[in-house]
């Protein structure tokens, strides 16, 4: 059975100029596209489900794109917005970028192509203005990322917020030699966050100490690693802001093993009320990020522009909550 494949190695053309001739798109020049279709006719080749699905501009498909799915809060999203999109009836295929710009660019090649009716992103290593460039006024929705909304909608929690008032909470408790952890601090999110966490200092009128900021830190691995160069000697370190639980449970396992007690030595608070928090000892305080209520939005509104409803792009920002447990 001849394939895609076979007609585009035939033509002498990418599978992309194939599915453009296909789709009918109008960025192939005349020569290509009756080249294809000569090879087409010749070795009667019938366009599978897919391609006709390119003709109709509709593939019931959408994207997500997030930076590794080994990551604990975008496993979770993922869950749940894959969840929300089969109950209205769509599919979805998650690509992983590994923070590559240029497996990033590729997919949204494809939603220009029609490959999907909508994308999902929840972290990019572009710009706004970049995304917008590549997108080029396909639909798209950005969740978990705190983008200005100026280019497409915008679904994200108010990190700056909840951030200080976590800060806010050790730093009414005396505590003031903190520490802050971000897993990729050029991102928005953790922009957001570490401003809060400066900004939770300025209110009391201290400085944060710049020492105490760690990038790079997004695992349990990580957390050991980070509490035992901080706990192994001496204690250099009165309270830290995780970016993560799964961070905070690798921090209190180091505390273990260096017999720091938690909280009476260090205070830790982690992010995202993962029920990884309520299993150590003793249990994370945390942040809550209403993913489930976040993903339900997004779903409804993005389905509702791939069904043809018009209006400006929004942002929707979510309230987090600040859960008081026994680490802090």
């Amino acid at each position: 059975m001849v394939t895609i494949y076979d007609i585009a190695r035939l033509s002498g053309v990418s599978k992309s100029t194939v599915s453009r001739v296909i789709s009918n798109h109008p960025y192939v020049s005349t020569e290509t596209k009756s080249k294809v279709i000569k090879v087409m006719q010749e070795y009667n080749y019938v366009p599978n489900s897919l391609a006709k699905q390119f003709r109709q501009k509709k593939s019931k498909c959408i994207a997500i794109l997030i930076p590794d799915l080994n990551h604990p809060y975008f496993s979770q999203l993922v869950k749940y917005i894959s969840a929300d999109c089969y109950k209205s009836g769509y599919k979805t295929v998650v690509h992983q970028t590994f923070l590559n710009k240029e497996i990033e660019r590729e997919v949204y090649t494809q939603l220009r192509e029609y490959e999907y009716d909508a994308l999902i992103l929840t972290s990019s290593t572009l710009s706004e203005e970049e995304i917008a460039e590549n997108t080029r006024n396909k639909i798209i929705v950005a969740c978990n990322e705190d983008y200005r909304g100026d280019y497409f909608d915008v679904f994200c929690l108010n990190e700056e917020e909840v951030t200080m008032k976590a800060t806010s909470h050790l730093i009414s408790k005396g505590i003031t030699k903190l520490g802050f952890c971000s897993d990729n601090i050029s991102s928005p999110l953790q922009k957001a966050r570490l401003k809060g966490f400066i900004l939770a200092h300025a209110k009391k009128g201290l400085k944060h100490n710049k020492s105490l900021l760690f990038n790079e830190i997004s695992s349990i691995e990580d957390g050991i690693m980070l509490g035992n160069s901080l706990f192994k000697d001496n204690l250099k370190i009165e309270g830290i802001i995780a970016g993560s639980d799964f961070v905070a449970a690798g921090l209190i396992r180091s505390a273990v093993s260096n017999n720091i007690q938690i909280p009476q030595h260090c205070s830790i608070v982690g992010f995202d009320n993962h029920p990884i928090s309520l299993v150590t000892n003793p249990q994370i305080s945390t942040i809550s990020n209403h993913i489930p209520d976040m993903s339900n939005d997004l779903v409804n509104h993005i389905v509702n522009k791939i069904n043809g409803v018009k209006q400006p792009p929004i942002k929707k920002v979510y309230k987090g909550e600040f859960i008081n447990r026994n680490s802090s």
